[in-house]
């Protein structure tokens, strides 16, 4: 008796020094402030490792099989043994730097702001290691800017719609004026199509890995219920477990990150299509999209491509996902699961009458969105005109009735979804009870610990498809309609190339020359704008225009900028142009600042441009000179004072 007590006290003296040792690997994972307190690890952690490799391999010898309650230690001691490899390296590393002859100047700076993405290993892009030094600089300190690493090339804004217009332009050149179809999804689906497919296999691993976790855990409750047990059998389920756990961690990890990744580029690229785009505008098509509505094509349809890659991926996976845990449940249940197909099967026909009415209130909210950005830019920009006339209140009335109408639809849209989620909520628990009575019913398989658990296990993985896909379907017809608006505007009409001929100035006595020229703001309109000019304008010669209102005087500017269609003639502008336009454009701050925008200042071509535009006299009368601030938008400044800063 005396001896039992004293082995149980021993073996639960052994039991305390372990989880002694095993708190001690926990701290000195976390305690790392100084070098000395890293080699104190560091030598500990490969002691361990060795020793408990030799205590493995004494009773592998001696027994001829191992428990694995020892193998599991050996595990994260060989982790650990890792972690004191990498430590010896960075030892060696630092040693070798100190002690460098050479100190690059500006080298290290850049490197300094490169992201570690670029330049990881294989098993750090695997492991996402690459962003511990980011983590571990944050847990130190208060992060900067200068601390936040710089984009890798490829996910530049730059890169990225260089890329996406060589594709767009090609797609141009091939597809027929009559029959374009969406040529934006086109281009996009070339340009990221490899990165989709490897987030495609990330997902489709990650899917797999979830329909087969239960048929291992119902492996597993049957080997733990048989009488029989083979230790290589149990292994091999265990290590199975814990090999599906791993992939889909991984998998998924990688599916998120790279999905949102390739969405940031797809983001990036529109948004600076749709800018350029603007500028090449003709005023055909400035007349079909406002400065509101290509406000809503970046803030809205060019953001929502940032999701798009992983609905898209979400969509078919869960789908795949869904399908796959039904033919678990037929393999283990068999007849009995054909009852639970039935509420699942109702959920599903539901969609479709759902996913029309999404469509539709998701289509009509952008209208009603457009409408009220439209108008708000109107009055925002005409404020000053409607406080005169004390028409406030009209036009509070005007913003509140558009607005209620943007809410209508987005209130639709929203109580549909809520409906749609309680709906999916509740089907999990619908569609395990009647598959639990069709197994009663039909006798098909026996209710016992492996079914049961098998059953919940998949009935669990198929509860997120149900769930997201409903989710999913909405916001890819959200992405259908950004994509067709993005295609509209991108096919919309814009300046011709060849509206004018510019050029170089090589000692010509020419500065502009029209000859026979026919200008239109409408080309469907038979009569044009301006008809048969024939100007020559010599270099260094002043020429006045003069007309009555709307006799095409502004209309003959912009023939010579380019900026009005062309229906036959010939523009030739030798040099550069410079353009004052009527309306003036001034910067919130100094006259200074607005005339020399951001350049260096050159004192003389300095007094020579105020002389020129006759704004000398201007600023003498002023107290602060040219320092003068004149407040926001020129409030401060009359308007010929404004014409003579811009024309400086």
């Amino acid at each position: 008796m005396a001896k039992n007590d004293e082995f149980n006290y021993m073996s639960w003296l052994v039991y305390f020094v372990r989880g002694l040792v095993w708190i001690s690997f926990t701290v000195s994972l976390h305690v790392q402030w100084s070098k000395w307190i890293r080699v104190l690890t560091t030598v500990w952690w490969a002691s361990s490792f060795l020793l408990i490799s030799a205590l493995n391999i004494q009773i592998l010898l001696r027994a001829h099989s191992i428990e694995i309650l020892d193998m599991v230690p050996w595990l994260i001691n060989f982790l650990l043994f890792i972690c004191a490899l990498r430590n010896l390296i960075h030892f060696v590393s630092q040693h070798n730097l100190d002690n460098s002859l050479s100190e690059p100047l500006l080298a290290k700076k850049y490197e300094k702001n490169q992201s570690e993405l670029g330049q990881a290993s294989f098993l750090g892009k695997l492991t996402f290691s690459w962003i511990n030094p980011l983590l571990s600089l944050g847990y130190s300190k208060i992060l900067a800017l200068e601390d936040i690493p710089s984009l890798v090339p490829e996910d530049e804004a730059k890169s990225a719609y260089q890329k996406f217009a060589h594709e767009w332009d090609s797609l141009l050149r091939e597809t027929n004026s009559n029959n374009t179809g969406n040529l934006v999804l086109r281009a996009i689906a070339k340009v990221y199509l490899k990165e989709n497919i490897f987030i495609g296999i990330c997902s489709f691993l990650r899917t797999i890995s979830v329909v087969v976790s239960p048929l291992i855990l119902y492996a597993f409750v049957n080997y733990a219920n048989g009488n029989e047990r083979n230790l290589n059998e149990g292994l091999s389920i265990v290590g199975c477990l814990v090999v599906t756990k791993l992939v889909e961690s991984l998998s998924q990890r990688h599916w998120f990150f790279d999905s949102r990744r390739s969405g940031m580029r797809m983001r990036s690229a529109l948004m600076v299509a749709v800018y350029q785009k603007q500028l090449k505008l003709s005023s055909l098509g400035r007349r079909r999209h406002s400065a509101g509505e290509i406000v809503n094509y970046i803030a809205v349809d060019a953001y929502r491509m940032g999701e798009f890659p992983w609905w898209f991926h979400s969509a078919w996976s869960f789908a795949l996902q869904l399908f796959l845990a039904i033919g678990v449940l037929l393999w283990v249940v068999g007849l009995g699961a054909l009852t639970g197909l039935v509420p699942l099967f109702i959920c599903g026909l539901l969609n479709v009458p759902y996913a029309k009415m999404l469509q539709k209130c998701q289509s009509q909210f952008m209208i009603a969105q457009d409408e009220r950005l439209r108008s708000t830019s109107e009055i925002l920009n005409n404020m000053k005109i409607i406080k005169l006339q004390s028409w406030e209140e009209k036009f509070k009335n005007l913003i509140e009735s558009l607005r209620e109408n943007e809410f209508k639809w987005l209130a639709e849209t929203q109580f549909g979804k809520a409906q749609g989620t309680l709906l999916y909520w509740m089907s999990p628990t619908i569609i395990s009870s009647v598959v639990f009575l069709g197994c009663v019913f039909f006798g098909s398989a026996p209710l016992n610990a492996s079914t049961i658990f098998t059953v919940l296990a998949s009935l669990r993985s198929m509860g997120e498809p149900v769930r997201m896909i409903p989710e999913a379907l909405s916001s890819l017809i959200q992405v259908k309609v950004s994509f067709d608006r993005l295609n509209a505007f991108l096919l919309d009409d814009e300046l011709k190339n060849d509206e004018l001929r510019r050029i170089p100035f090589q000692k010509s006595d020419k500065s502009v020359k029209i000859q026979a020229g026919n200008f239109s703001w409408d080309p469907e309109i038979i009569i044009p704008t301006l008809r048969e000019v024939n100007l020559e304008i010599r270099w260094g010669q002043k020429v006045a225009i003069c007309g009555p209102v709307g006799a095409g005087k502004s209309s003959l500017l912009y023939a010579v900028l380019g900026e009005i269609p062309k229906i036959s003639g010939t523009v030739n502008v030798y040099g550069s142009i410079a353009y004052v336009s009527q309306t003036s454009w001034i910067q919130s701050g100094t006259i200074r600042d607005n005339i020399l925008y951001r350049k260096p200042m050159d004192k003389t071509r300095y007094e020579k441009a105020i002389k020129a535009s006759a704004l000398d006299k201007d600023i003498n009368n002023f107290s602060h000179g040219d320092l003068t601030e004149i407040g926001q938008r020129g409030l401060n400044m009359s308007g010929g004072q404004k014409q003579r800063i811009q024309l400086a």
